[in-house]
C-alpha cells in the first residue's frame, strides 16, 4: 500500500511540474512583443480553455457512464432522482469503507415494459432468475438484509427478531451510515417489503432493486 501511495504522489508531483512549465511557457508567449501579438494571445486563451475543459468533460462523461451502468439492460434511465455516496478513507484504496444510495427514474417506455413483464421480468434481465429474486425480502434469516440479528448489540436501532427489511439496515452493516433524505428510503423499503419488485446482489456489497410499479431502480451498497 505504501508503494502505491508513493507512486501516486510521484505522479501528482510530475503532473504539477508539467502544469507549471506550461504556464511559464504561456506567460512568456503572452508577454512577448512583436507582430501577431493579439492572435498569439487568443491562441493561448483557447489552449488554456481546452486544457481545462476537455479533461473536465471527459471526467464528467466517464462518471455519468459509470453511474448509469449500475442499471441493468435493457432498462433505460430518464434521470437520477437522488444520489448520496460517501467514502471513509483515501477514496480509491483497498480497505476504504464506502456507503451509497442512488435512485434512478426509468423512462416511461422502459417502466411500462418492466410492468408488462410481470413475474417474468427476472428472465429478461442479465443473469436471469438465478440472479434476480422476487420481493418481498424475508423478515428474518437473510444475513444480507439482517446482518446483526444474531448480535442485537450491534444494531443502531433496537429491532424485534422478525422485522421488515429496510435500506437503512442494509447500509449500516459495517457501521458507516449516511443520512438519506426523508422519504427516499421509504420508497425503497416499500419495494422490498411488498410483491412486484426484483432485487439482485452485486459486487462490493451492493444490491440493485427494480421497482416496476413506481418505475424506479434503487442501488445501494455498503462495503
Amino acid at each position: 500500500m505504501l508503494t502505491i501511495v508513493m507512486t501516486l504522489a510521484l505522479l501528482a508531483l510530475l503532473l504539477v511540474g508539467l502544469v507549471i512549465l506550461l504556464l511559464r511557457f504561456a506567460y512568456r508567449l503572452w508577454r512577448k512583443p512583436g507582430p501577431g501579438r493579439a492572435a498569439r494571445r487568443s491562441m493561448i486563451v483557447i489552449s488554456c480553455l481546452l486544457l481545462i475543459g476537455v479533461p473536465y468533460y471527459l471526467a464528467e462523461r466517464y462518471e455519468r457512464q459509470f453511474l448509469l451502468a449500475r442499471v441493468p439492460v435493457p432498462l433505460e434511465v430518464a434521470a437520477v432522482e437522488y444520489r448520496l455516496e460517501k467514502s471513509w478513507g483515501v477514496g480509491f484504496m483497498p480497505g476504504d469503507n464506502e456507503t451509497g444510495f442512488v435512485v434512478y427514474r426509468l423512462t416511461s417506455e422502459s417502466a411500462e415494459w418492466a410492468r408488462n413483464q410481470g413475474s417474468r421480468l427476472g428472465d429478461k434481465l442479465p443473469g436471469g432468475t438465478s440472479k434476480w429474486h422476487l420481493s418481498p425480502v424475508k423478515d428474518a434469516g437473510d444475513k444480507d438484509w439482517h446482518p446483526y440479528d444474531h448480535d442485537p448489540q450491534m444494531m443502531s436501532v433496537k429491532r424485534t427478531a422478525n422485522h421488515p427489511p429496510t435500506i437503512q439496515e442494509y447500509l449500516e452493516k459495517y457501521g458507516f451510515i449516511i443520512p438519506i433524505e426523508d422519504g427516499r428510503d421509504a420508497e425503497a423499503d416499500q419495494a422490498i417489503q411488498s410483491e412486484g419488485s426484483f432485487y439482485s446482489y452485486g459486487l462490493g456489497g451492493s444490491v440493485t432493486i427494480i421497482d416496476p410499479i413506481r418505475g424506479k431502480v434503487y442501488f445501494a451498497y455498503a462495503g
